[in-house]
């Protein structure tokens, strides 16, 4: 492996691999181990990550040549570092990049990401340790939160959240596409920051299209209810909140702050198949109950199909976080199991017949 520990920011940004793997996933165990070997560069490689990626937004068919030009007139930037670094608590670099953007993007993006940057929200909970996961690889990443809430991320969105949630209210900053199953606590208010949209449940499940480059923020409700307005944070406009049921879809203008709620057939947004799917089974073999999650959530499931090839499963799940249909399984199945990134390991000692 290279000596990476020499590295600056820029030589990160002009690494061909590196530049690769943060837009196409190129590489992935490779670059998590470089990672993992060279702690001192989190900071210079967080920085290029948010840089290639501010830079280069969501075009993924942008030339080569018009990269190179962008990144030269960032670099540019990196000589007003005194002039920058007073007017973004220090993050120069970043704002750099977005200073870049208006070259590239024109004047909506330029309003767009000075208004709404994406810790915003975070900078609140400075006192907290927060976790952030970033999903840079084609296929889909779940998320399992410190309440066991779960969410479903799409390639290059992303989501941020304290190591653990406070005593009254679970709050979330998440960017790109996502679908979420809310753990029900109604003590205890979830709220998910997505940009100008501020989405409040108790327990139920949606998807959320909230991507950076676009011009609005849409949500559909699957099960459950859930309450939105506008993000105060990063908008002060005064705005009535809208209430959504299932099969029910907003989609919040980012210039002018207003709601538009229509009905729609199926609560399908960004095409997972979650999104339509639900878990009812009656008699139904072990293997296909966990085929049927795999396809769900993204996840690999490892379990012997020897040891439970007499185990079946009736029943009818609902909108809980997969961990708690998990536990309903394993507890048909007299199991238990792990959970590590996307693979699960279900332990059982089969079923009587």
């Amino acid at each position: 492996m290279n000596n990476y520990n020499n590295f600056e920011v820029k030589d990160w940004i002009d690494h061909p691999g590196f530049r690769k793997w943060v837009y196409r996933g190129e590489q992935d165990s490779f670059w998590v181990s470089v990672l993992e070997n060279t702690p001192s560069q989190t900071e210079n490689i967080e920085q290029a990550i948010d840089i290639l990626r501010m830079v280069r937004g969501e075009l993924d068919n942008i030339s080569d040549e018009e990269l190179a030009s962008r990144k030269s007139k960032l670099l540019g930037y990196i000589s007003q570092e005194g002039q920058v670094r007073s007017w973004w608590r220090g993050r120069w670099f970043q704002a750099a990049a977005i200073l870049l953007l208006t070259l590239g993007f024109g004047g909506y993006y330029w309003k767009h990401f000075t208004k709404t940057p994406y810790n915003a929200v975070l900078s609140r909970l400075e006192n907290t340790t927060i976790i952030e996961v970033i999903n840079n690889n084609e296929k889909v990443k779940l998320v399992t939160l410190p309440d066991g809430s779960s969410v479903i991320l799409k390639k290059n969105a992303r989501i941020s959240y304290p190591d653990e949630f406070s005593a009254d209210k679970r709050e979330v900053v998440m960017q790109g596409e996502a679908f979420f199953e809310v753990q029900k606590n109604p003590d205890k208010p979830f709220f998910i920051y997505s940009g100008e949209m501020l989405t409040k449940v108790t327990g139920t499940s949606f998807s959320i299209k909230a991507n950076a480059t676009e011009k609005q923020v849409q949500l559909v409700v699957k099960t459950g209810v859930v309450e939105i307005s506008v993000n105060n944070a990063v908008n002060k406009t005064k705005t009535n909140q809208l209430t959504l049921n299932p099969n029910q879809l907003v989609t919040l203008n980012r210039e002018n702050n207003q709601f538009e709620k229509r009905n729609v057939t199926e609560p399908v947004l960004i095409n997972l198949p979650i999104e339509s799917q639900y878990f009812t089974f009656k008699k139904t073999p072990v293997k296909d109950v966990f085929k049927a999650l795999e396809l769900a959530y993204g996840v690999n499931i490892n379990f012997d199909m020897q040891v439970t090839s007499k185990c079946n499963i009736t029943a009818r799940l609902g909108d809980e976080p997969i961990r708690e249909k998990l536990e309903m399984i394993c507890e048909v199945l007299n199991a238990r199991f792990e959970m590590k990134n996307n693979t699960i390991s279900v332990y059982s000692n089969g079923c009587e017949k």
